[in-house]
């Protein structure tokens, strides 16, 4: 039995984690036997509603890293700190893609066998 004083609140980059990457509550649906790959799918599809919202916080993360870079160059001149907030931008857009993408492939496509 689980005393209050047992449980140990969670670290915030642990709770970011959970917040913003989105692969660690789905399953990988090509190992393991075919029944497995079949369960393994089904569960990813159960999984697909909460991607959107994934890829909308991902989005978001682009837009921020795109306005803070356009904010950089006005400002300060600095180059090289703009292009890394803009390249950070073009991985977060790429990420939200994969990610819309997952979503209409799970919605489009009930059973993988």
């Amino acid at each position: 039995m689980t005393r209050p004083s047992d449980l140990q609140p969670e670290p915030l980059w642990h709770l970011l984690y959970r917040y913003f990457w989105p692969f660690q509550y789905f399953r990988d649906a090509g190992r393991g036997s075919r029944i497995e790959q079949a369960m393994n799918y089904r569960h990813n599809r159960e999984m697909r509603g909460c991607l959107p919202g994934f890829a909308l916080k991902w989005m978001s993360i682009a837009m921020l890293d795109i306005m803070i870079g356009v904010n950089i160059t006005a400002e300060a001149g600095l180059a090289l700190v703009a292009a890394a907030c803009y390249t950070a931008a073009i991985g977060s857009m790429l990420l939200a893609l994969q990610l819309v993408l997952a979503w209409a492939w799970l919605t489009r496509f009930p059973e993988r066998f």
